[in-house]
């Protein structure tokens, strides 16, 4: 596999310089550009609007305003790959090999937001190379703690599922991701999934340190729960946040920082980290010139970056997180097709790009109207140190075969409680079920109970309750 380094730095007057590296088989070739370019505050909050607002209020003028939208962002993406890599000696090596290439883009803290990389796109092609490239992944190689790569050898794969759920029945509904996630992983005989309950950060810290005191770590946790970037937080200035249940506090909510997470991550040996937690890879800008002190080279991190960036700082080998706030159906759609490639084989890069590009071919969205297409593919972010395969490679089949389950549902800490009950033969996933239903019930009964649940989805599409945020 190629690989395709963009390293970006950033010069006043919004111009930047990026150093363009080839390497091939160990054999390496550069280039640099320089370049001004500047996405104004409206192109910020126009993509925002489009990604966020658009489905939820899909009635004229706003088709049209979104389609002006799609065709700036495309617009944006041609112009930054034709000032930063179409006209180099490089790019003519890589164009046909796009499919067998890794791009790695590297960025200082601070300007990780300035230029929207995701959406470099060849304008011969008219394609973004992120859905054309193996793998697109933003790159760090300066953590504080040298990150941990997870063995594949030898056991099953670790993976610890974090579900929290702070507003209970008002809230998302409880399987709505990770339904989909079990599909992905269906087929593989080598995952061992465990729910955490109850899902806060107090029983998250001693289920991953009592696992490493096992010698058993976990590779992967996956919260699947909300986000939010605060200027009101417990931390001074923006920062992001994730929602961790806690009942001792007001509206069971507790906000856990990047450091927190990480540091955790880190001393317990957990290599990657899933987030389909809306702005968990969001950070703004800052408004002034930044100078990080010499002793602490680590403070800009802190200061600026998004949660996502501070947790690969404290040592994660790899991280996927929301650049804006995610639909639901949308999250559900990555993740079973990131799992489903994870488990054959594919680096945590590989798998989610994967999973992007399966959104760009399946760009109908239904939230509270009709379905319409949405180009939300550049909202999942992955970050990797280095490519991250967390099952060893298979040959052939799809990690989708009916045939058994392949993994087994226990409980963190021996704590099943607060989970909802099994549903009943027939609807199994569905978040419809009606609790407490029985195996044994008749054919009648359960042509009733679909009627109920098609009721009842129906109810639920006429409200305006589709972002994870």
């Amino acid at each position: 596999m190629l690989l395709l380094r963009l390293r970006q730095f950033a010069e006043p007057d919004n111009r930047y310089r990026v150093d363009v590296e080839l390497d091939r088989d160990g054999v390496r070739r550069s280039a640099r550009s320089q370049f001004e370019l500047q996405l104004t505050p409206q192109d910020r909050e126009d993509i925002r609007w489009y990604l966020e607002d658009f489905l939820q209020y899909p009635m004229d003028p706003a088709p049209a305003i979104a389609k002006r939208i799609e065709a700036r962002m495309a617009e944006i993406g041609a112009d930054l790959f034709t000032k930063a890599l179409g006209n180099t000696e490089v790019w003519p090596e890589v164009r046909h090999q796009l499919s067998d290439t890794r791009i790695e883009i590297e960025t200082t803290v601070k300007d990780a937001t300035a230029l929207p990389w995701e959406l470099l796109r060849d304008p011969k092609a008219d394609v973004p190379l992120a859905l054309r490239a193996r793998a697109f992944v933003r790159s760090t190689h300066d953590s504080v703690q040298r990150p941990k790569l997870p063995q594949t050898t030898t056991g099953p794969i670790r993976v610890l599922l974090v579900i929290c759920r702070p507003r209970g029945r008002g809230d998302v509904p409880f399987r709505s991701v990770a339904r989909r996630m079990l599909e992905g992983l269906r087929g593989s005989d080598a995952v061992r999934l465990t729910v955490l309950r109850p899902p806060t950060f107090e029983q998250l810290a001693r289920v991953l340190r009592e696992a490493q005191a096992a010698g058993e770590p976990y590779h992967l946790v996956h919260f699947d729960g909300h986000g939010v970037w605060s200027e009101d937080g417990p931390r001074k200035g923006g920062h992001g946040y994730l929602l961790f249940e806690n009942r001792a506090l007001d509206d069971n909510r507790q906000l856990v920082d990047g450091p927190a997470l990480g540091n955790l991550l880190a001393e317990t040996g957990v290599a990657a980290l899933v987030l389909n937690a809306c702005q968990s890879a969001y950070a703004t800008p800052p408004s002034a010139p930044v100078t990080a002190a010499p002793d602490n080279p680590h403070s800009e991190t802190r200061a600026f970056g998004s949660l996502a960036q501070e947790i690969m700082d404290a040592g994660a080998a790899g991280v996927v997180a929301m650049r804006y706030s995610v639909f639901v159906v949308t999250a559900a759609q990555f993740m079973a097709d990131m799992y489903g490639r994870l488990t054959q084989g594919d680096a945590l890069g590989e798998a989610a790009s994967f999973a992007r590009k399966q959104l760009h071919a399946q760009p109908l969205r239904e939230i509270a109207f009709d379905p319409r297409p949405l180009q939300d593919w550049m909202v999942p972010v992955v970050f990797e140190a280095e490519p991250v395969a967390l099952f060893p490679r298979r040959k052939g089949g799809t990690g989708l075969s009916q045939g058994g389950t392949g993994f087994s549902l226990s409980g963190s800490g021996a704590q099943l409680e607060g989970l909802p009950p099994r549903p009943d033969a027939g609807f199994i996933g569905r978040d419809e079920t009606p609790a407490g239903a029985r195996p044994g019930l008749r054919r009648s009964r359960h042509r009733a109970a679909a009627r109920l649940c098609r009721q009842r989805q129906n109810h639920r599409r006429s409200r305006v309750r589709a972002l994870v945020s």
